[in-house]
This record gives C-alpha cells, structure tokens and sequence, in this order.
C-alpha cells in the first residue's frame, strides 16, 4: 500500500512538473506548396499550427514555411473558397526537414464532401520513414500492415520481421528470439517501458500471447543498442506501442466467431471461438486533451492429443521404449485486454500522457493421461490420470510520460509500474492403477489414450493437489536530458539516468494422498474429473506457503552523442554504466551480492544515396539469467506449474557477456518498399544451458528436476535478409500494384564451448538455426477485397539437456490465411484460417531424423478459423 501510495504522489508530482512548463522549442522546418486541383498555386492561403500562434501564409509561388518543434502536430491550410485540409503528424526529433503537400478543392453550398489532399507518409509508409531515419538499426511495423494478417497475439506479428522467430511449446506458449539467440536475452518492453518478465524463464511459463496484437499500433524491432538503451538486451529489444490517442475520433467495433478442426475427442470438447474487439479514440477538448480506450476478447476451445516416451529403464537410458504416457487435453482459452490512455498538451511544446494497460490469460485444462510401463521386472504397470486446473495470467502496466521543449533543449521523463501475476488453482489429479502385460515398442508407440490394455479393473492409489503462485512487480524511473548542438538540430548530446526495480514472489505446495486400495473404475475408461481439493483451506500462498522471494535493483547512467556528419555519414557513441544489487531469500538463507557494467556503443549510417544506407553497429551488452535462480540452495526443489517438473537454483550461475557487431544495407523507395540485408556476429562468454534430470516413481513414472548452468563461451555468424515491396513497380498501371510482398530469411552459424562433460558439437541452446517467412498481401480498394497468405518457417532448435542427452525440438512450418470484404462503406466481413499445416510439435532425443534419434513427445493443435464483422466509420 506504501508502494501504491508513493506511485500516485509521484504521478501527480511529475503532471503538476510537466503541466507548469509553457516554454518554446527546437524546432523542425515544414515545408510545402498549397495549390488547386487544376494545379494553380495559391497566394496568401493560411498555414496554421492549430493551438499555438505558429503560422504563415503562401507566396507568390505558393510556397510556404514554418517551424514546429518535436511531437504531435496539428496543421490547418485555408484559402477563401476552399475546403479547409485539417491534418495532424508527430514530428520526431530526429526530423529536420518535413514536406507536405496540399491542393484544396473549391467549395460549393451544395458539395456532397469535400475532398483535400495532403501528401505526407502514413501507416506503414510513416514507419519505414522514421526506421530510415533512425540513429540504430531497427524494423518498424504498423497496425496497417500487421492487421491484415491473420494473427492473434504478437508474437505471431512480432515472428514475421526480419532476424526474428517464433518457438511455440506444447502448452501452445509463445516465445520470440533475436538473431537467433536465447529468449532470456531478447528485452520486451510495452511502449518503452521495460516489463515483468513475460518471456519464460525456470519458474515461469512466460508467453508473448498475452498481448494481442488488436491493441497494439505499432512493433519496433531494435536489432542494436545505443547508450540510452538497457544493457541487458544482447539480442535487441522489442517495443509495443499500444494504442494512443491520436486521431480527433476514430471507431472500431469488431466481432467474429469460429472453430477449431483438431482433435475433438474429449468427453464434452468444445471447439468454439469468439472474438471481440473495439477502439474509441477522441479529442475531449480542442487541441488539450485527448483520449483513448481499447479492448480485445478472445475465447478459444482447442483439443489437443499428447504423446511422452520414455526409453531404457528407469534411471538407465536406452534405445528401446519402455514407456508411453498418451494424453487428450481439452483447453478453454480466454485472452483479454484493455488500454486506455489520456494526453494532455497545454501547449504544443509539452505533452504528458498517461496510459493504462491490462492484459490476462485464463485456461481451464482437462487432462486424461493412460500411463503404460513396461518398467517393472517381468510385467506392466498402467495407470490411468485424470487431471483438471486453472492457469491465470495477468499483466498490468501504469505509465505515466512528460516532455517538456525548452530552446535547444529538450527534457523527457517517465515513471512506470507493472505487474504480472501467474497462478495455477486447484489442479487436482487422481491416479489409478492397475496390472497390464509387457507391450512390444510398436504397441507403445501406437497407444492412445482409450486404448484398452488390461482387463483388469483400475483401482485408485492416489490423489494429488497443486497450488502456484508467482507475484512480480517492476517499478522504473527515468530521465533523460537532450541538448542540441546546433540550430539545424544535426546534432546533440544527451544524457540520462534510470533506475529500475523488481520483486518477485513464489509460493507453491504440492498435496498427495494415498489412497491404498480406493475406488475402482472399468478397464479401458477415465473417471470423471473431480472437483474434490485435498485441503480445502490453503492459505495465501505468497506468505503461508512462500517457496522464496528475490529483489532486483539496476541503477544507470549514460552519456551519448550523436551527429550528422555531413549529408551521407552520422553516428552516435555512447557509454552507459549499470549496478546490478540482487537479494534473494527463503526462510532460513539469504544471498545478497552486487556488480557493475560499463558497456561502449558505436552506431553509423552512410547513405550511399537518399534511397540507400549501410548501417554498421558495435555495443558491448549483457545478459541476466533470472534473479530468482539465484534462491538459496536450501530451497531445494520447488514445483513448477507444468506437470511433474520441478526446478533447482544455481547460486553460482554467471552474468553473460556479450561483444556485438551489425552490418546491414538498406535500399527505400520504390512504392514505400524496402529491400535489407544484414551481417552479424557475437561473442558471447558465460551463455546458459537448461540441464534437466528424470527422477522415477516405485512404478516407474518420471519427474523432472531443471537447473541453469553456465557453458564457457559461444561464437554467432549471421545473415538476415527483409523485403518489404509492393509488386507495381514490375508494371506500371497493372493489377500488380495491388500485391505486396514481405518476407524474411535468417541463417546462423554457431560454435560453442560448454566445458566439462557436454559435447562442444551441440549448437547454442534454444537458437535455431534458420527461420524465413513470406506472405502475399491482396489489397483491391476497386473490389474491396484483400487477401493474405503467410507462411512461416523455424529450423529445428537444440533446447536442452535431458539426462546428459540434447532434447531437440523439430523445425515447423505455419502457413496461414486472411480475406476481408467490404460489403457497404464502413462495414466489413473477414475471414482468419490459421495453422493451414496441422504441424506436429515434437520433441526428440538427438538431431531430429537423423542417425540414432528417438521421438521422446509429439502434440498437434489443428486448424482452427474465425469469421466476423467489423465496423470502422471514417476510413
């Protein structure tokens, strides 16, 4: 409550700052003729920045010029007789010069409309033309785009930019990489600001499908760091910018329904889906106060048929199956979410914005599990598993962001806190077991949960009962100073200072009851699900049942320059220093150390011509492997929320260090296309490696125990090509110019060290070695029709150690569809068909398909689609 009540006076504190301050700008020049639509130009028409007494009026040529400073732009154009052109732009600081455009057309009493024309970027169009004018090398995508793609959540959308992947687990959690490396060393950060983790980490089943990608306007891929970056972002950031008001009113209604065509097997599966989604965007007062609130819903029923292998004996491993574990799952989905956001502008030089946003993950799961063991001497055991609980996911963020333009300077701070949650409840699991005959490797392998394999009847043993929760809280505070050096604002210095703070909560207990000889049920069935909790009265399980809690504190500085050169060379050099201060504790242990980085970055862009650059990037980064792995050793084994996995901690566990070098060309133009190749390496010393172990059962049943370890070093080499390119070009005037391409290829070449007794042949773990996509973009504003087909490719990925044996996960391929229709103006149909290819999600013990390798899982989802309606008035 403390914390909650400092939060507000701080809020308070900054507006009362941001509010106060009334003060001229630095300032960027727009430009532009005004004339007619039979082409004459237009003396003393009227240009006004709407809100402030900036304006100008046209020459003898039409021309016009003035001067605004940085942020959100409204430019009103007026000439007797005319329509008025009333548009609004974000000038960025990094914008010197800005052309726009306008013809007006005459006015009449009795003109149905008018119509205006302004020629500046927007969309997507706007979003290449600030990547290009970036300081770093980065990919920038907007909702215009991504909107057409079938895609839910963002990790979809995030997976089709260039160096980027998309691995998917078996409980259909998704998780993006970088440069293919590691997930833990990809940043995520909602509109700047940095999250609770959210990628999966050893006690964390963390997933980027808990942000849809309807409340999201833009994704910003930073594939380098500069100065005023965190440094523990190796691989690069990724940066959602949620919606944000902007437009003076806008609408979206949208509703849809569909099915999934998967495995439909489970006693009472459903396979409905229901999506929802709306935006209201509004101007509250004339050129003050804007607002902003969007939500998104989405239900989604999905069977799934499961399949684990065990091989050997146990505790000895082998070739030859002793085990099979078949599963039906049936999974009640529902993601949704909430941004609101208002901005206040007293004045066009200062702004602040205050955003909310909400996102949670809630699945009911049913679990069936016929457990077959040929692992006793002599004869078979079966057991049949009914299992049934709740995952809660829930993620919030409150920020709060004020700038503030002074002559030459400008003045930036902001203050955030957010929240992730993650909870299993009640998963109860009743087990009954029963004698059955040795089964050869081919029965094994064909087992299907209902198979009948004795007839004997089932008789209950035991019963089980689980409860997690995972509390984290990331409060952050920044500033930062930005002094121009010159009146054409070519170049500037800029300082800061952030400090970031996390704390993280476990609780967990585990229940099991014996039953001795309880209930039976028939051969070859399941018992009902039950719904009967060992104990009743658990207790909070964040003070009652605390497995641990960690404290994170990282305080930075930095210092960054950065110029143009001339007309074809600019840089930015930085030095940004970071303490780290960890704690973690259990009851009866507490570990407490510190360190400290200094880590150099070097950025530069020669444009070979207006059209064309090379960027080239050096930046010294780090990597923090999850401060709770650092809990005492006393702790011993804690519970994970997947099924019998546990986890260990590693005191002794190791920052990982990285040297980075980017190289990339990038060729504009043609249509607003973009056409980028890339080089890069990374020397990395102390990467992480999971290492699991197999505990078995007096029947033979697996548990698995997971620690981090550090390997010695690792060497990437890579290549990464992005095409961005509407097809007109090719023939002018032709039904070309309604196609547009995107596609993406990433190759990398990786040598690791690990040390001690793992085979230094293994690739870095969880760094796949290729990933491409290419998607078709069909957009007929004649028909009112566009089209996408997307596809989707990630090469087979090296995950873990498992008993001193490498886990592979297999490569995939997505192929994906979307089709909208407009029927009447603002009213559409669309349509969204997802997972074309019915993928197997598989996991393997050695090199997928090759050599002595052994199937150890396989899962499969199925094709689901949605068909819905959407309303937008105005576009």
């Amino acid at each position: 409550m403390h914390f909650f009540t400092a939060i507000r006076f701080c809020l308070f504190l900054l507006a009362g700052i941001g509010l106060s301050c009334s003060l001229s700008a630095q300032e960027a020049g727009v430009s532009g003729t005004v004339s007619n639509t039979e082409g004459e130009t237009l003396i003393g028409a009227t240009v006004k920045v709407i809100g402030s007494v900036i304006g100008d009026a046209t020459d003898i040529d039409g021309h016009y010029h003035i001067e605004v400073p940085p942020g959100r732009i409204r430019l009103l154009v007026s000439y007797i007789g005319h329509e008025n052109f009333d548009t609004t732009f974000r000038v960025l600081t990094t914008e010197r010069e800005i052309e726009i455009d306008v013809v007006l057309s005459e006015s009449f009493v009795d003109a149905p409309e008018a119509i205006v024309f302004g020629r500046r970027a927007t969309g997507q169009a706007q979003a290449l033309r600030n990547q290009q004018s970036s300081i770093v090398n980065q990919t920038i995508i907007h909702s215009e785009l991504f909107n057409k793609y079938p895609d839910i959540t963002m990790a979809e959308t995030v997976s089709r930019m260039p160096g980027v992947s998309l691995i998917q687990d078996a409980g259909n959690n998704q998780i993006v990489q970088l440069q293919a490396l590691p997930e833990q060393y990809t940043a995520v950060a909602l509109n700047g600001q940095r999250l609770p983790t959210i990628q999966p980490e050893e006690d964390q089943s963390g997933s980027l499908d808990i942000i849809q990608s309807n409340l999201v306007d833009e994704v910003c891929v930073v594939r380098a760091r500069t100065a005023d970056m965190d440094g523990d972002a190796i691989a690069g950031l990724v940066d959602f910018h949620v919606r944000q008001p902007e437009e003076k009113f806008e609408v979206l209604l949208q509703a849809g329904g569909g099915s999934n065509f998967g495995f439909d097997g489970n006693p009472g599966q459903k396979t409905g889906i229901t999506q929802l989604a709306g935006v209201l965007n509004s101007e509250l007062s004339d050129e003050k106060v804007y607002a902003l609130i969007a939500g998104s819903y989405l239900q989604q029923n999905r069977g799934t048929r499961q399949q684990l292998f065990e091989y050997g004996q146990p505790n000895q491993r082998g070739t030859e199956l002793y085990s099979s574990r078949p599963a039906d799952i049936n999974r009640q989905t529902e993601r949704a979410g909430v941004v609101g956001a208002v901005e206040l502008r007293p004045s066009i030089y200062n702004r602040m914005r205050l955003s909310y946003s909400y996102n949670a993950v809630t699945e009911d799961v049913e679990h069936r599990q016929l457990f077959a063991s040929n692992g006793r001497a002599g004869e078979g055991l079966a057991q049949r598993i009914g299992s049934s609980w709740q995952q809660r996911k829930i993620l919030r963020l409150v920020a709060l962001e004020v700038e503030n333009n002074f002559p030459m300077t400008k003045l930036d701070y902001q203050l955030s806190f957010s929240e992730s949650t993650d909870e299993l409840n009640n998963r109860l699991r009743e087990s009954f077991t029963a004698n059955s005959p040795l089964l050869t490797n081919d029965e094994l392998l064909g087992l299907t949960p209902n198979d009948q394999i004795t007839d004997e009847a089932y008789t209950l043993m035991d019963r089980f009962q689980d409860e997690v929760a995972l509390e984290e809280t990331v409060a952050i505070g920044s500033m930062n100073i930005t002094r121009y050096l010159t009146e054409a604002r070519n170049s500037f210095l800029r300082i800061g200072a952030r400090y970031r703070s996390k704390d993280r909560t476990y609780g967990a207990i585990s229940l099991r009851e014996n039953q001795g000889t309880g209930p039976t049920i028939p051969a070859g069935t399941f018992a009902p699900l039950t719904d009967r909790p060992i104990q009743s009265e658990i207790g909070e399980l964040l003070d009652d049942n605390r497995q641990y809690d960690a404290k994170q504190r990282i305080a930075a500085g930095y210092a960054m320059y950065s110029a143009n050169l001339s007309s074809r060379l600019s840089l930015s050099a930085g030095l940004r220093y970071e303490y780290l201060r960890v704690e973690a504790r259990n009851a009866v242990d507490t570990i407490l150390f510190d360190n400290n980085n200094l880590l150099p970055s070097l950025n530069v862009t020669y444009r070979i011509r207006r059209d064309r650059q090379i960027r080239f990037s050096y930046y010294d980064a780090i990597g923090r492997p999850n401060y709770a792995s650092y809990r005492p050793l006393s702790s011993g084994a804690i519970p994970l929320i997947s099924i019998d996995e546990f986890s260990v901690s590693n005191p002794e566990v190791a920052t990982i260090t990285s040297r980075n070098i980017d190289l990339a060309y990038e060729r504009y133009g043609r249509r607003d296309g973009l056409i980028s190749f890339g080089l890069f390496a990374k020397f990395l010393d102390n990467p992480t490696l999971t290492t699991s172990s197999a505990f078995f059962n007096g029947n033979g049943r697996p548990v698995y125990v997971s620690t981090v370890t550090n390997a010695e070093k690792a060497s990437i080499a890579g290549f990464e090509m992005g095409l961005y390119q509407n097809l007109g070009f090719l023939k002018a005037n032709s039904g070309l110019r309604y196609i547009n391409v995107n596609g993406t290829y990433n190759f990398n070449a990786i040598s690791v060290e690990y040390g001690g007794n793992i085979d230094d042949d293994l690739p870095l773990a969880q760094a796949p070695r290729q990933s491409a996509n290419l998607s078709f973009v069909y957009n007929n504003p004649t028909t009112r029709l566009s089209v996408v087909v997307a596809g989707n490719y990630r090469g087979r990925v090296f995950d873990r150690l498992l008993d001193e044996e490498a886990i592979y996960l297999n490569g995939l391929f997505t192929l994906d569809l979307s089709a909208d229709y407009e029927l009447i103006k603002n009213i559409s149909v669309y349509l969204r068909l997802n997972n074309l290819t019915d993928n197997s999600f598989e996991e393997w013990i050695g090199v997928p398909g090759e050599g002595d390798s052994l199937i150890r899982s396989t899962s499969q989802y199925g094709i689901w689609g949605v068909v819905g309606v959407r309303f937008r008035p105005g576009q």
